[in-house]
């Protein structure tokens, strides 16, 4: 089986090592020079390219059984399209900005799979909502908490950039849909500022982020939905205060804040301090008429060769692509949720996250009469 990975970054390189070692064989798109150094560097086969339009993918995915969409958020949609018109099945991490299951139709048609989303959040706490859901008789309540941070709250804005610094910010203004009472409800991003508590770790905050994205329309009947986004206290202060200078702006007077803002972002790197992927999906609902509440956790921290931002969203997105590989899925838009609602894929993609040593805990509780 033959794998195209487009987009040579850190995530796409985890993602590339997990399959060659199923047996894969993965060759990589990219045009930056340090990526391409560094996937030679790694043994693996690559294309220098600059993807740019859809026809460009069609062209190159010609011989290979999937590709695999490792590209910032703003070219996910052209990757997707490029799929159907290549007839090639997608796994897609980008969190571009459209909403995937406009391509239900076309994707079906061409007899092909999309899964879109496919990383850590969104990506895997799909998954493990996907699994709460179909684990109660109703379920009532959906709420994610998740963020990549430091092991330590160090200075200046208690963070170290992990990935794209031009997603973090547009993950910081993207107006923010939840589901209350079971009606969309429209909240702004940094808001609804909550003390969390996970064990070993002291002051943390969750605030709202748009995230929950195709949770909106598979999760059926649910009467709340939401996602808070992780990080240390004093961090969203500073970073509002950022916003209200004019940091997020393109331009200001032929000026162009925006770009200094990512580029000061992008050298907020300590190697020193390894960094953690904090995850918590709680679903609450009733089974047999009694309140239960299922808890899914995970909590991953860097090693000496990959962070954990690396470890979650790469090894995530090639779990997801290796699935799509080797089991019988459904043609047309399948969210990581939708695979969450299969016990035995479940159970599949579980084993092999514990095989690069990213550990689940589950909990089930009565959460009352």
């Amino acid at each position: 089986m033959k794998c195209l990975i487009l987009g040579g970054g850190r995530q796409g390189i985890t993602c590339g090592e997990f399959l060659f070692k199923k047996n894969i064989d993965v060759t990589f798109v990219d045009i930056d020079e340090k990526n391409l150094y560094m996937i030679e560097k790694l043994g693996f086969k690559k294309i220098k390219e600059k993807i740019d339009i859809p026809e460009k993918i069609v062209k190159l995915s010609s011989g290979y059984d999937l590709i695999i969409c490792a590209l910032p958020a703003r070219f996910g949609r052209m990757a997707q399209q490029a799929a159907i018109l290549s007839g090639k099945n997608i796994v897609d991490l980008s969190y571009s900005k459209e909403d995937p299951f406009e391509l239900e139709d076309k994707a079906i048609s061409s007899g092909i799979t999309i899964i879109p989303d496919a990383g850590v959040a969104p990506g895997i706490s799909n998954l493990f909502a996907g699994r709460i859901y179909k684990s109660f008789d109703r379920c009532e309540k959906i709420k994610i908490y998740v963020g990549g941070i430091p092991e330590k709250n160090i200075p200046p804005i208690g963070y170290t950039i992990t990935w794209s610094p031009e997603d973090l910010l547009s993950e910081y203004e993207r107006k923010v849909k939840i589901l209350k009472n079971k009606k969309i409800k429209i909240v702004e991003p940094l808001t609804g500022i909550e003390k969390v508590k996970f064990k070993g770790f002291e002051d943390i905050e969750g605030f709202y982020t748009d995230g929950l994205r195709t949770l909106l329309k598979t999760l059926k009947n649910v009467n709340d939905l939401e996602e808070k986004t992780l990080r240390y206290k004093g961090h969203i202060e500073k970073i509002k205060f950022l916003k209200d200078l004019g940091f997020f702006n393109e331009t200001i007077n032929e000026k162009k804040p925006r770009e200094v803002l990512i580029e000061i972002l992008k050298n907020i790197q300590t190697r020193d301090i390894k960094d953690v992927l904090l995850l918590r999906v709680i679903g609450e609902g009733k089974i047999n008429r009694k309140k239960r509440k299922i808890i899914f956790e995970l909590v991953d921290r860097g090693d000496d060769k990959h962070t954990a931002m690396e470890r979650t969203t790469g090894y995530s997105l090639a779990i997801f692509s290796y699935i799509l590989l080797t089991e019988n899925i459904l043609k047309g838009i399948v969210p990581p949720e939708i695979l969450g609602f299969d016990q035995k894929l479940f159970e599949k993609i579980i084993s092999h996250l514990k095989e690069v040593n990213i550990k689940v805990k589950f909990k089930n509780e009565d959460s009352g009469k």
